[in-house]
């Protein structure tokens, strides 16, 4: 329901769209990841072009790519270092049938930059104590 209102142009909340993760994920959204109205603004400005393909510089739980996949006609890429954070957000992207955004999980340095269009980050280089880790996001 959260993605065909974002396809519709209707303000979603933060807290409206945080309730698709588990509650340890909810918890951190505001400190570590894009305000949806953010998320908003800056798709619909690197994606201007249907087809744009645009990468999002450590993803975290995948808020910014499925924003952007449903509320704009780009391809959203997720390049993520944590392996569970990249396996919740497939999980969360095909149980709410994202089409237009992919998550791999590894760093930077093995990005190939040329196949994309547009490049996002946000809060991607930040002291990384309070992210969860692997016991603690399932």
């Amino acid at each position: 329901m959260i993605f065909k209102l974002l396809r519709l142009n209707v303000d979603v909340t933060d807290d409206d769209f945080n309730a698709i993760y588990p509650e340890n994920i909810r918890k951190l959204s505001r400190k570590h990841w894009t305000p949806v109205s953010v998320a908003k603004q800056a798709a619909t400005f690197l994606a201007e072009r249907p087809g744009t393909r645009v990468l999002d510089i450590g993803s975290g739980a995948g808020k910014f790519c499925m924003i952007g996949a449903a509320h704009t006609r780009g391809h959203f890429t997720g390049v993520e270092q944590r392996y569970d954070l990249v396996e919740l957000s497939h999980r969360l992207a095909s149980l709410h049938q994202i089409g237009n955004t992919a998550f791999v999980h590894g760093n930077i340095r093995s990005v190939k930059f040329r196949s994309y269009d547009a490049f996002y980050f946000y809060n991607s280089f930040s002291k990384t104590s309070t992210l969860p880790t692997r016991s603690t996001i399932r």
